[in-house]
């Protein structure tokens, strides 16, 4: 690749090339050093000029032609720096390389004798370097070659520089062995070569001209990681791991953060101490071994606090001074070096348990210190390359297990970033608080990522406050921290973990993030603060028996879903109110973890808690934790995250964030509750004025405060009759089985008919009361509040809205972050230097947290981020009060309309669809047809015909629910939430019945039906009003509730008008939809390729995963464990569905960009799983492609199903494994494929652009229904 003229010129300037004097664009350098000698660089003939006495094998290096001839000028440069003379540097030196090539040597120095003393070989920095150095470590590459032709060589170099503002340079040296010379060929050569570089000795400080002089590392030696380093040194660590055969990648991800360990003790050193975590000249495997135990035993012991039973060498000679016999005394040293080593140790990647083990092994440990030899590890600062290279070892190699998963470090930031922590600081200095920085907590420590981000940001703060302003006290502790950075860590941080290697994780992360003193404690994080015997410092304060209270902040991911914790919980009755709840075989410990939050924190601390999304809704003990979050927390946002936020889990979560209440205030409220219902009268609570008819008013519709104090005396009117949610009580009521034993007691039904009724009456209040006092209380704790609500929204909108993706493919597995080209990260969630900047989500909860009224929320944030009354998210109207927070029925966009509500009931009437036998079907057909809700299109809200079902002659049909102009056909029974309620509008008369799972709405105004069916395709609330219906397993909607739904209907002129413009509208939709289908269906004839004897077969290409159903019993919908999919039914058109189902029982597991294959009837469907990790049950099969593109290989399934399944009529009710395997594939779809791909991609692009259009006309529609109705 040609270098830029600019590029060349700020190189040689940075070289000292000066501009000759009387001539135009020619520069030189006098290397006073060595005689004056002077190369010229002439611009205008674009040549180097070497001058006389370096020898130029031909003028290829002297051009302008190529970047890596000025690789060769910088390193010549380097040469004659150093002393030696131009008339032994030799460039493009040639040998004869065998029959038909020929190579040249970059640069050769020779001695004074003339022979070879230095090989150089120069490349270009990065790429073409680096695969030069992995291919002498395969064969050898140029150099060895090189030195096959010419053994008197004494050091062979590989060499590679830039110009990156100052100029920098790489050189991996090899010190040539004596035996080497001896050996016929370059590969015997190369085989005896140990495959380890040297850095140094060639071009340093300490190096002379023919004396090179390669040293041990120091302290000083070391480098700072770059952004590249991390990614290139996880890569090669990874193909150390597969080129020596490791298979249990788990235990190798613990060995090198042992190896971690190891290096944090070493780099505690003098600048020009040497290093004893490297390869040293003089080692074998015993000696570099010996020295990391050495390290770890003093690392454990420092940073960990546990003693490991192990022995220096010089404690054993200690002990053995004693023995004389030398040969004695060796052979017990022997000994214990063997069982210190040969045994399974803290390096072992591979198992150790004899001699031959112990080399095996120790090829990899080695390869391992090499690798990481020349890194700096420890650092005063946060190291953001080092912590990305920290976070690929992490995702991809610590096994997550008992509900765990690792929080990546931008939600981490994101949700420290929430919090006014600057505000809570300050608050305390002027509070005159002694320890004015708050104390932070994560009990479930993990990794450590919440820690590190919490100190990075306090740190940050520290650095802002200007001392000159504050009290001595305060003012010398600042100054202190900011000479000193995290050392206020160990008084204020706190982490417990109980994985051992998570809490030796979190250690290094806290080290590798500028700081090591915090306290990680190995400890349960559910355990008694008075009884614990791992808890310390803090954590042993007790307010009363089950009450910490001393933390300002809690920042946490705890486990969820743990099977049958309970058992391993120490003092778990002494420790938790909630722990009674709980049985043997209980999984929910998140719910005691929201417990813990609300024993540690003080009154006014903050809380930052990564929940599973069910933790909102589920019943059972979660009621009961949700009680604590409502008496004893504000709710100052709701953060909601797909299934594409984790690596390792699919679980959809939510983040809590917090504010603690005092300990009293709902006790306070509880009494003003239960002195209304003894005498009722408006007053005020908790600050709410006229708080009781503010409650009536929202729960009882059409019902004053009069009306609900007359309907408690016993009194009744024409509002306490007409009221629904009072009609519900009473039939509530009516179905108690102990008041249906009572009504059959002989002593009930001796009293007369009033005295029944009085009995009754009473009973029936006083149950009311009892209900009605507890929906009251959590309706005064919650009426206040404002809450931000922030989601990310689905697959590609999620991972742009985070500025992340996950990576599984080999080489460039881990988090991949969204930068611009600046660098910079690309995120909707928070800005790295701007914390309130208001186009980032974090920004609003945390003014939220300040208490700041958020009236308006960025154009660009509107799809993601709203503020709701928290009363909104809760639902107060039904008997059953669960105190269930729904943040997905309740959207932003709504329309307040100046029309009246009127219920569909008063303007439409319905009925439902046929319901029929699977022996009443025909497989013929009949006159007989019915339309079922996959002849709905959800998109268009049109009826396809494709799949009809038809019905025997003789099954009799009802004419009159035929299928007429203006009807409604809707969806009322689906296993998909999204498909409940979905409907067609029928254009025209259709001789078609209504299927069994569908309704119809129908009125002979024809223009009333359109604008029935333009509002339920765009009115917000109908959604919301549909997701009230989700069920366990099958989501039911009956008619008569549908006609309950109301709608906003405006007077003729508006109506009509709003009809036409729709259809306006309805025009270009379907012309863009049309342009839409005719793409498809190019794509569609890519693909059309006859098969030939010579074509290849799909188990060539590709491997087969079989589904396998887990038991239902470990079926869930809140979201914990992997997404399940079982069949046709959960696709998309080309990509899955959003799931619906989640299992713990893990059986059979599709990936990213699997090939998903219905292989039960209907079978040969096929989908991408876009999803990541789910499991599949047995009515699918993954095709994971490992020797073609898995797009082009989707698409020739897609296209080509009859060849998998047979024409109509002919199909399989399932079909085999080995049918699949062997079904085939063309051969130029494997040979070409990049040129498909990019067709694929070009229509895909084409579609999408499409697709967002039709956004943008729904957009339309938004506001053109806003225009009219509001």
């Amino acid at each position: 690749m040609k270098i830029k003229k600019q590029e060349i010129k700020e190189l040689i300037s940075n070289l000292g090339f000066l501009p000759e004097d009387g001539l135009d664009e020619c520069y030189y350098k006098n290397y006073q050093n060595n005689e004056n000698y002077v190369i010229k660089i002439d611009f205008k003939n674009k040549k180097i000029k070497y001058g006389e006495k370096i020898t130029c094998g031909d003028l290829t290096t002297s051009n302008f032609e190529n970047s890596e001839n000025f690789v060769v000028l910088e390193c010549v440069n380097r040469l004659l720096k150093k002393g030696y003379p131009p008339e032994r540097i030799h460039l493009e030196y040639k040998w004869p390389m065998g029959r038909n090539e020929k190579g040249k040597l970059d640069i050769l120095v020779s001695d004074d004798f003339g022979k070879s003393f230095l090989m150089i070989e120069c490349k270009t920095w990065g790429e073409e370097y680096e695969k030069e150095k992995k291919k002498m470590l395969k064969d050898g590459g140029q150099l060895f070659s090189y030195f096959q032709q010419d053994k008197s060589a004494k050091y062979l170099c590989l060499y590679t520089s830039r110009n990156n503002q100052k100029l920098e340079y790489k050189n991996e040296v090899i010190k040539v062995e004596e035996q080497w010379r001896e050996l016929d060929t370059a590969k015997e050569v190369v085989g005896h070569w140990n495959k380890n570089f040297k850095d140094n000795g060639i071009f340093e400080n300490w190096a002379n001209a023919y004396d090179v002089e390669i040293k041990a590392l120091t302290r000083s030696n070391l480098k700072e990681l770059t952004e590249e380093d991390g990614g290139r040194i996880f890569n090669q660590f990874a193909e150390i791991l597969r080129h020596n055969v490791v298979s249990d990648k788990p235990n190798a991800f613990n060995k090198i953060f042992n190896l971690f360990l190891c290096k944090i003790v070493d780099e505690d050193r003098l600048p020009d101490e040497e290093l004893a975590f490297q390869w040293k000249d003089d080692d074998d495997d015993k000696k570099l071994q010996m020295r990391l135990n050495d390290l770890y035993k003093k690392g454990m012991l420092e940073y960990m606090s546990k003693e490991v039973t192990d022995y220096s060498d010089k404690q054993i000679e200690d002990i053995l001074i004693s023995v004389s016999d030398q040969a004695e005394k060796q052979k017990i040293i022997d000994m214990f070096t063997n069982l210190r080593l040969q045994k399974n140790n803290e390096f072992a990647f591979k198992e150790v348990f004899d001699e031959k083990s112990f080399k095996e092994n120790a090829v990899v440990v080695k390869e391992v210190v090499e690798l990481l030899q020349p890194y700096q590890l420890r650092y005063g600062h946060k190291q953001q390359f080092l912590g990305d290279f920290f976070e690929l070892l992490l995702t991809t190699g610590l096994k997550q297990e008992t509900g765990q998963f690792f929080t990546p470090v931008p939600i981490a930031k994101f949700i420290i970033s929430c919090m006014p922590l600057k505000e809570k600081i300050l608050e305390n200095i002027n509070d005159k608080k002694n320890d004015f920085l708050p104390y932070v907590i994560d009990y479930a420590a993990g990794s450590g990522h919440f820690l590190t981000e919490t100190m990075d940001e306090i740190q940050s703060i520290i650095e802002t406050i200007d001392t000159s302003k504050q009290r001595p006290g305060v003012k010398s502790s600042l100054e202190r921290w900011k000479l000193d950075p995290f050392s206020w860590a160990y008084e204020y941080i706190y982490g417990i973990e109980a994985d051992y290697r998570l809490v030796k994780t979190a250690k290094i992360s806290c080290f590798l993030n500028g700081d090591g003193l915090a306290n990680v404690i190995h400890a349960d994080g559910l355990d008694n603060f008075e009884k614990s015997t791992d808890y310390k410092l803090k954590l042993k304060s007790c307010k009363d028996s089950k009450n910490n209270e001393e933390f300002d902040v809690l920042v946490t991911n705890p486990p969820y879903s743990v099977s049958a914790f309970k058992n391993t919980l120490k003092n778990g009755e002494d420790s938790f109110e909630l722990f009674n709840r709980l049985t043997d075989n209980s999984s929910e410990i998140e719910c005691l973890f929201i417990e813990r939050a609300k024993q540690l924190l003080k009154e006014g601390g903050f809380a930052g808690i990564i929940l599973p999304s069910s933790i909102l809704s589920n019943s059972g003990i979660y009621t009961n934790a949700r009680e604590i979050i409502l008496k004893y927390f504000k709710i100052k946002g709701i953060s909601e995250f797909g299934s594409n936020t984790f690596m390792a889990t699919n679980t959809n979560t939510i983040t809590l964030f917090l504010e603690k209440r005092n300990n009293s205030e709902w006790k306070r409220i509880e009494k003003h509750v239960s002195d209304f219902f003894k005498n009722p009268k408006e007053t005020t609570v908790s600050g709410i004025e006229k708080a009781f008819s503010k409650y009536v008013e929202h729960v009882f519709e059409n019902l004053s405060l009069d009306d609900y104090i007359a309907f408690l005396k016993g009194n009744t009117n024409e509002n306490i009759e007409n009221n629904e949610l009072l009609k519900e009580y009473k039939l509530y009521f009516d179905k108690l089985s102990e008041i249906n034993n009572l009504k059959k007691k002989k002593v009930f039904k001796d009293l007369s008919k009033e005295e029944q009724t009085q009995v009754l009456n009473e009973k029936f209040i006083e149950r009311f009361i009892e209900l009605e006092k507890e929906k009251m209380l959590y309706f005064f704790l919650a009426y206040p509040q404002k809450t931000i609500i922030v989601k990310t929204g689905d697959k590609q909108d999620a991972k742009d809205f985070l500025g992340y993706e996950f990576s599984s493919r080999r080489g460039n597995e881990g988090i991949k972050l969204y930068k611009d080209e600046n660098g910079k990260f690309l995120t909707k969630l928070y800005d790295e230097e701007n914390i309130l900047n208001h186009k980032k989500a974090n920004s609003y909860i945390y003014n939220s947290f300040k208490g700041e009224d958020i009236s308006e929320i960025d154009k660009e944030l509107e799809e993601n981020v709203y503020s709701i009354n928290l009363l909104d998210l809760i639902e107060f109207s039904t008997i059953d009060f669960y105190k269930s927070i729904d943040i997905s029925a309740k959207k932003k966009t709504k329309i307040d309309t100046k029309w009246p509500l009127i219920p569909l009931k008063e303007i439409t009437r319905s009925f439902t669809g046929v319901v029929f036998d699977k022996s009443d079907e025909s497989i013929k057909e009949t006159d007989s047809k019915v339309l079922t809700a996959s002849n709905i299109d959800l998109k268009s809200n049109s009826l396809v015909f494709d799949k009809i079902k038809y019905l025997k002659d003789t099954y009799w049909l009802n004419n009159d629910e035929k299928l007429t102009k203006g009807d409604i056909l809707v969806c009322t029974s689906s296993g998909s939430i999204g498909h409940l309620g979905k409907f067609a509008f029928v254009e025209e008369d259709i001789p078609c019945w209504a299927g069994g799972f569908c309704g119809v709405l129908r009125n002979e105004d024809y223009l009333m039906q359109k604008y029935i069916s333009i509002i339920l395709s765009n009115y917000p609330e109908y959604r919301n009003y549909i997701e009230k219906y989700s069920g366990q397993n099958i989501n039911n909607l009956k008619m008569n509730e549908l006609l309950k739904f109301k709608i906003p209907v405006p007077d003729g002129e508006i109506l009509n008008q709003i009809i036409s413009d729709f259809e306006k509208i309805k025009d270009r939709e379907n012309k863009v939809n049309l342009e839409i289908n005719s793409l498809k269906k190019s794509s569609y004839e890519n693909f059309k390729i006859p098969i030939g004897d010579k074509d290849s077969k799909l188990k060539k290409i590709a491997e087969l995963i079989s589904g396998q159903s887990p038991n239902s019993k470990y079926y869930n919908r809140q979201g914990t464990g992997l997404p399940f999919y079982q069949g046709k039914k959960e696709f998309g058109e080309n990509y899955l569905n959003n799931p619906v189902v989640w299992t713990n029982q893990i059986t059979s597991t599709s990936v990213n960009n699997d090939i998903l294959m219905s292989v039960r009837a209907p079978v040969g469907d096929v989908n991408i799983n876009n999803i990541g990790n789910i499991c599949i049950g047995r009515g699918l099969a993954a095709i994971r492609t490992f020797g073609m593109d898995f797009k082009v290989l989707y698409y020739y399934l897609k296209y080509n199903s009859e060849m998998i399944v047979g024409k109509k009529g002919v199909g399989f009710d399932s079909i085999s494994r080995d049918r699949i395997l062997n079904i085939k594939i063309p051969k130029e779809l494997i040979t070409e494929n990049d040129g498909l791909n990019k067709e694929i991609e070009r229509i895909e692009k084409d579609i999408m652009i499409r697709e967002d259009l039709l956004e943008k006309i729904s957009d339309e529609k938004m506001i053109l229904l806003k225009k009219y109705l509001e």
